[in-house]
C-alpha cells in the first residue's frame, strides 16, 4: 500500500483465534520482526474473516492517509500525533520508543519535538491497538 507521501509498505496480516472472538493483524516486517505500522481489529469468532479483512485494509489506509510528523525538520504536524509505544532497548533503563507513521522516533527525539510546543497543553489518550484513534 502507499501512504500519503508516496512511500509503499508491505503488510502481512495473521489471524488469532481468541475463544468466542478473533483477533486480525495488520503489520509490516524489519527481517523476521514486526516494526513500522501494525493495525489490528477485533471480531466475534462467527465473524466472516473477509468482510473483518476488508475493515482492516481500511484502517491501514486511514492510517497511511496521514503523517503526524515532519521527520526532514523534526516537527510535530498540526499539533497531533498518534502512534504506538514500545520498548527502547538501546537505551539503559525503562524508556519508551514511540512509533510514529511508522517509524521508530526515541524518547529524547519525541521530547525534542515535544519542546517546538513549550507553554501548550496536552492530552494523553492510551487505547487498545484494535481501537480506531
Amino acid at each position: 500500500m502507499i501512504d500519503c507521501k508516496g512511500e509503499s509498505h508491505q503488510f502481512h496480516f495473521q489471524l488469532r483465534h481468541l475463544g468466542d472472538r478473533i483477533a486480525l493483524d495488520g503489520f509490516e516486517l524489519r527481517g523476521e520482526l514486526r516494526a513500522g505500522y501494525q493495525l489490528q481489529l477485533i471480531g466475534e469468532a462467527g465473524d466472516d474473516v473477509f468482510v473483518l479483512l476488508g475493515h482492516l485494509v481500511e484502517k491501514i489506509r486511514r492510517a497511511l492517509s496521514v503523517r503526524h510528523i515532519d521527520f526532514h525538520e523534526r516537527l510535530i504536524i498540526d499539533s497531533t500525533v498518534r502512534g504506538r509505544i514500545e520498548w527502547d532497548d538501546s537505551q539503559p533503563g525503562h524508556l519508551p520508543l514511540v512509533v510514529v507513521d511508522g517509524k521508530e522516533v526515541s524518547w529524547d527525539e519525541f521530547g525534542q519535538m515535544l519542546m517546538s510546543m513549550e507553554g501548550w497543553q496536552f492530552r494523553l489518550d492510551i487505547a487498545d491497538p484494535s481501537e480506531e484513534l
